[in-house]
């Protein structure tokens, strides 16, 4: 496609509800206007008739005269590119869509919903057995996740894009949040959007209160409400989301400060240590019953939660401390399964 088309594309009347079509004649004059060296009326009749082929242009006879909008799809961004797509761009565009399984951009994407429209009508128009296969290598590749699927709570589209706005301007937001403990409560409070985070299927915005030093997390499905306000406030320079999430470890839930931690796994179970190590000094040495391993990591949940998932297929040697809390709840366990 050539720059022609995208200037085509560029005066033609969107194409949403009841919005008017340009005769052919016209659209030529439209050009006039933009491009001192315009086309004869003839050669923009055969690029609407091969746009209007390649969906990107809707037509409409009117009497004996044809007329011209966009097509579904290709207004904005869509319509700056949608006429000058390659089938690569077309294929990536897929591709991101089909494999976005985090919330968050799942979310984002809903702003460039057109632009994979006409991503999507582009690979449709294969003609070719070359054009064919970028449409077929999206059947050929598959993406699973490991661990148990849980199904996370869904957030509403208007509220994320209401908190996403608020956050871009720097705008206080007021929100009803309803925690596990009070599923209830209608109170509003006034807060601070300082970040947005996604851990494990689950998003949080991070609200700072004015006259508290230390934020809060909000987890997104849980607001009832939020409204941006027309009050603004100064982003703190002393905050930085990346510390937050990766140095201070908010995210790994109850956070105990850092211990050498040592571990005996049996019948394989530590194997992928070997490839992914947990830790940035991890040392590891074989055994004849599996693989003994240890580095330094911050105590939290989140370490107790990985730990658990090996079952009886790991012994934690030391800290001595977290040795005996997990001994306490292997036999808390015991028990339960002798009932």
């Amino acid at each position: 496609m050539d720059t022609l088309d995208s200037k085509i594309i560029s005066v033609l009347p969107n194409g949403d509800g009841n919005a008017e079509f340009l005769s052919t004649p016209d659209v030529h004059k439209k050009l006039e206007v933009i491009e001192s060296d315009a086309p004869v009326v003839k050669t923009v009749q055969r690029r609407l008739e091969e746009l209007q082929r390649l969906g990107f242009v809707e037509m409409k006879k009117r009497g004996a005269a044809w007329t011209w909008r966009k097509g579904a799809g290709a207004g904005g961004m869509a319509g700056k590119s949608g006429a000058i797509m390659t089938r690569e761009e077309a294929l990536a565009l897929h591709m991101l869509r089909s494999f976005t399984s985090r919330q968050i951009p799942t979310l984002v994407a809903e702003a460039l919903s057109d632009l994979f429209k006409v991503a999507d009508k582009r690979l449709e128009m294969a003609v070719t057995e070359d054009e064919r296969r970028y449409s077929r290598w999206a059947e050929k590749v598959a993406v699973e996740h490991s661990g148990f699927a849980l199904r996370y709570p869904a957030i509403d589209p208007v509220t994320f894009a209401t908190i996403s706005q608020a956050l871009f301007h720097e705008r206080k937001l007021e929100i009803v949040y309803r925690p596990r403990s009070n599923v209830t409560n209608d109170k509003c409070k006034v807060i601070l959007p300082l970040g947005l985070v996604e851990v494990g299927g689950l998003v949080y915005l991070i609200g700072g209160t004015e006259g508290r030093s230390n934020p809060t997390m909000y987890r997104l499905d849980r607001l009832a409400r939020a409204a941006m306000m027309l009050e603004s406030f100064s982003y703190p320079c002393s905050f930085k989301l990346d510390d937050y999430v990766k140095q201070q470890r908010q995210f790994d839930f109850m956070v105990e400060g850092e211990v050498m931690l040592k571990l005996r796994f049996l019948n394989g179970a530590g194997d992928h240590l070997l490839e992914t190590p947990f830790a940035a000094d991890q040392e590891t040495r074989p055994t004849s019953a599996g693989l003994d391993a240890q580095g330094t990591v911050l105590l939290s949940q989140r370490l107790r939660w990985w730990l658990r998932s090996f079952g009886p297929y790991v012994e934690v040697m030391a800290p001595e401390k977290l040795r005996a809390e997990l001994a306490e709840e292997a036999q808390a366990l015991a028990a339960l399964y002798r009932r």
